[in-house]
């Protein structure tokens, strides 16, 4: 599975835009979260041309992750003249929140529907499943990471997460994996809401190195910091 990614920054790095991604099949777009800077990044690659329907998964409601979810309802419904499907897990707070922000965003239920992880099992060549795993991140929100299951083997995509336990979780249940999508931080807070690179790096072999991407960069000191400890770092079409 090959994600396409439009940005690889945290919040505070703009230069690098929102650590969002995607990948078409069929001309359905399908969309890993959707910050701020995504819905400009897809009209100034003409991403958008020739897609006939939106899929999306948001992993929590930062607008780093979520700021653009209002515009593409929009587009959905206007120009593709499709519902947006937001792709969510059963959890009825959480979609409450997801419905409560299209409201504000001023989508109505005409720009949208909910479709649950498992409506979507085996829909796509692409991957086989995906699934929301609750993960610690911002103490006042809930928050996701995501696993995919893959013909090639499983996908663990971090979004936004202060803890290793997720990951670790990940590897103890699948043998087969293709690639790990990982954020860190190069600096050490106390009460962070990101994971310290140095977690990352204690749970590491040079087999599982292989196959990790680091996303969401604080900074180019982030960057450097990564790369000087072998890792792969996302590449982007920014």
């Amino acid at each position: 599975m090959e994600l396409t990614f439009t940005g690889r920054g945290a919040a505070f790095n703009p230069k690098e835009g929102n650590t969002n991604a995607f990948f078409i099949e069929n001309n359905i777009l399908f969309l890993v979260d959707c910050g701020e800077s995504m819905f400009a990044t897809l009209i100034e690659h003409n991403i958008l041309s020739n897609i006939q329907e939106i899929y999306v998964l948001i992993s929590h409601t930062h607008s780093d992750h979520c700021g653009s979810l209002g515009s593409i309802g929009l587009y959905s419904q206007f120009v593709l003249g499709k519902t947006l499907k937001i792709v969510v897990p059963h959890n009825e707070a959480y979609i409450q929140s997801i419905k409560d922000l299209m409201n504000i965003f001023g989508n109505t239920t005409q720009a949208y529907e909910i479709v649950y992880e498992e409506e979507i099992d085996h829909k796509f060549e692409t991957f086989d499943t995906v699934r929301y795993d609750l993960t610690q991140h911002d103490f006042s929100l809930t928050c996701y990471s995501f696993i995919f299951e893959t013909k090639q083997g499983a996908i663990f995509y971090s979004a936004d997460t202060r803890v290793i336990d997720n990951l670790v979780h990940f590897l103890e249940k699948y043998q087969q994996i293709d690639k790990i999508y990982m954020e860190v931080t190069n600096i050490q807070v106390v009460g962070d809401v990101h994971l310290y690179i140095e977690d990352l790096i204690a749970i590491m072999n040079e087999e599982l190195k292989e196959k990790i991407y680091i996303m969401h960069l604080r900074n180019d000191e982030c960057i450097q910091r990564v790369l000087l400890e072998g890792f792969k770092i996302v590449e982007c079409i920014r």
